[in-house]
C-alpha cells in the first residue's frame, strides 16, 4: 500500500509500505543472529562493548533507514516535478521541459508478471522520471500521469518485454538494464 495526498494544485505519492516491511525483516533476520552470538561469545569475558557499540550503531543505521524510506515522493505540482529519492537527493523538473510520458506494462523475463511503468520523457527521449511497478503502486503511478497535464501520455496496449524495450528505446532503461544490441 502506498500514501496518495492531494490538495487542488498538487499530488504527492510515496513508494509501497509492503517494502519496507519485507526489508526489516531481511535486515534483521541477518543482523541479529549475528549479534547474538558475538555477545554470547563476549559477554563472559570479552569486549562485549564493542559489540554493544557495533549494535547501537546497526539500530541508528537502521532507524535513519527507515526515516529515508518515508521520505521517498513523487510530487506534481502545476509547475514541477520533484522526486525526493531515499539517499535524500531531490531532483526538480520543470514541466516544461516534459514532452510527454509513457505508460507501459514490462515484464522483467517471459515468466514473471508484468509490472506497470512511467516513463517521463524529455524532447530528446530522455527519462526524466521512472516510476517501477515493483516500488509504486498501480493507482500511485497512472495519479502521478493524471496530473501531468500538460503533456501527452501515451498508453502502451500490449505488455513489453525488456529485450522489445532494448531494441525499440534503450534510452529509457536504467544503464545496467541495457545490453549490446544482439545480431539477428
Amino acid at each position: 500500500m502506498s500514501t496518495t495526498v492531494m490538495t487542488d494544485a498538487s499530488i504527492t505519492v510515496h513508494v509501497r509500505r509492503r517494502l519496507l516491511g519485507q526489508g526489516l525483516g531481511a535486515v534483521v533476520s541477518l543482523t541479529a543472529p549475528i549479534l547474538i552470538v558475538l555477545f554470547w561469545l563476549t559477554v563472559p569475558d570479552g569486549p562485549w562493548p564493542a559489540v554493544a557499540a557495533a549494535a547501537i550503531v546497526v539500530v541508528v543505521v537502521f532507524a535513519y533507514a527507515v526515516v529515508q524510506y518515508f521520505r521517498v515522493a513523487v510530487v506534481v505540482t502545476p509547475t514541477q516535478l520533484i522526486e525526493r529519492t531515499f539517499f535524500g537527493g531531490t531532483r526538480r523538473i520543470p514541466l516544461e521541459t516534459v514532452a510527454r510520458a509513457v505508460l507501459l506494462d514490462l515484464h522483467r523475463t517471459l515468466a514473471a508478471e508484468p509490472r506497470r511503468q512511467l516513463f517521463v520523457l524529455d524532447a530528446d527521449g530522455r527519462v526524466l522520471l521512472r516510476m517501477r511497478g515493483d516500488y509504486w503502486t498501480t493507482e500511485s503511478i497512472h495519479a502521478v500521469a493524471s496530473h501531468l497535464v500538460t503533456v501527452p501520455v501515451e498508453h502502451v496496449e500490449n505488455a513489453l518485454t525488456l529485450d522489445e524495450l532494448q531494441r525499440t528505446n534503450p534510452l529509457m532503461l536504467y544503464w545496467f538494464e541495457r545490453r549490446p544490441t544482439r545480431i539477428g
